[in-house]
C-alpha cells in the first residue's frame, strides 16, 4: 500500500470509499444526514484543492486502486492551548494496516508544518476505530456531549438559588472563579503552562460582553452572593435545530458539594427549550471527576476527541 495527495478527478473513487462505511452512531444527525454532510463536504473540497492550501486529502492505493482516505485541514489554532493542530475532518479506512499508513503520511505533513497535534474526534460507540487510532498512538483528550432539547422545555430552578441573566460587574467574580479551574480547561496529556493557560483565558474575558442573553449567573438567595456561571454561545444549526455550545460553566469553590450545577443545566435548557434545540459541550478528561461530569448531569457523550503529539 502506498500513499498520496488526491487529486479532483478521485473525487468518485472517494465517494465511493465514504459510501461503504458503516455510521458510527451521531446524536445530531441521522445516518442518512451524517453521509449527506461528508459526502458534501468532499464535493466542495475536491474541485477547490489548489485554493484551499490548509486542506489536504491524503489517498491510500493498493495496487493503484483506491483503497482508504483522510481529509484533514492544517493550522487549526486549539481554542484552549493556542497550539497550532492538523484536524483529521473525515476518514474512510477499514483496517488497522491502512490507517497506520495514512496516519504515518498525516502526521509527516503536520510536522511539516510546524504543527504540533494531530487530532480527531471519533463515535463514543465505535470502539474499533478508538483502538486504531490508539495503536497509532493517540490518546484521549476530551469528550463531546450531546442532549436534544424539545420545545417547551423549561429546566431545573429553585428559589433558594436563582438563575439571572449576567451583567458587566459580574466580570470580577466570573475571573476569580475562573481561575479556581484552570486545570479542568486543559485537554488530558498536552503539556501546557497552566499559569500561561489561566492568563490567556484572563485576557480573553476580558474583552467579554456580559450582556449577552447566553451569559448567566447563579446566586444564592437567601444572601444574594454569587454562586456560579454559565456562559453559552448559539452555535450552528445543526438541521433544522438550534444549537447551544456550553462556552463555560463553574461554580464557586465555597459552594463545591451543594449540587448546584444542576441549575445552571437548567438554565441553559430553558434557552434551549424556548424553541427546542441541541446543547452540547466538551470536557476534559485530564481528570477523572471532570471527565465524568456531563454524564452525571445525564449528558450522553457523542464524539471522543483524540490527540497524538506530533513533534
Amino acid at each position: 500500500m502506498k500513499t498520496r495527495l488526491a487529486r479532483p478527478e478521485d473525487l468518485p473513487e472517494l465517494e465511493r470509499l465514504r459510501r461503504a462505511v458503516a455510521y458510527p452512531g451521531s446524536i445530531f444527525l441521522d445516518s442518512s444526514a451524517y453521509l449527506e454532510r461528508a459526502l458534501q463536504r468532499l464535493r466542495e473540497s475536491l474541485p477547490r484543492l489548489e485554493e484551499l492550501p490548509d486542506l489536504r486529502v491524503v489517498l491510500l492505493l493498493e495496487e493503484n486502486r483506491a483503497v482508504g482516505y483522510l481529509l484533514m485541514v492544517l493550522d487549526d489554532e486549539h481554542g484552549v492551548t493556542h497550539q497550532l493542530q492538523t484536524v483529521i475532518l473525515d476518514f474512510a479506512v477499514f483496517g488497522f494496516e491502512a490507517l497506520s499508513k495514512l496516519v504515518a503520511r498525516a502526521r509527516k505533513i503536520a510536522d511539516a508544518f510546524e504543527n504540533e497535534y494531530l487530532v480527531v474526534d471519533l463515535a463514543a460507540t465505535d470502539k474499533r476505530t478508538q483502538l486504531w487510532f490508539y495503536r497509532c498512538g493517540f490518546r484521549a483528550e476530551q469528550a463531546r456531549v450531546v442532549r436534544l432539547i424539545a420545545p417547551g422545555t423549561s429546566g431545573l430552578s429553585s428559589p433558594d438559588y436563582p438563575v439571572r441573566r449576567a451583567r458587566p460587574d459580574d466580570l470580577p467574580f466570573i475571573l476569580e472563579v475562573h481561575s479556581a479551574h484552570t486545570r479542568a480547561y486543559r485537554p488530558a496529556g498536552r503539556e501546557v503552562d497552566l499559569q500561561e493557560l489561566e492568563l490567556s483565558y484572563q485576557m480573553t474575558y476580558l474583552t467579554l460582553d456580559l450582556n449577552s442573553p447566553f451569559y448567566f449567573i447563579l446566586e444564592e438567595g437567601a444572601s444574594g452572593r454569587r454562586a456560579g456561571y454559565l456562559l453559552l454561545n448559539q452555535g450552528p444549526s445543526v438541521g433544522t435545530q438550534r444549537a447551544f455550545y456550553v462556552y463555560d460553566v463553574a461554580i464557586a469553590p465555597e459552594f463545591y458539594g451543594r449540587g448546584l450545577s444542576v441549575y445552571l443545566q437548567g438554565a441553559a435548557e430553558t434557552v434551549a427549550g424556548k424553541e427546542g434545540g441541541f446543547i452540547y459541550g466538551d470536557g476534559s478528561l485530564d481528570t477523572a471527576s471532570i471527565g465524568s461530569w456531563h454524564a452525571q448531569m445525564g449528558y450522553p457523550v457523542d464524539t471522543i476527541r483524540f490527540g497524538l503529539h506530533v513533534k
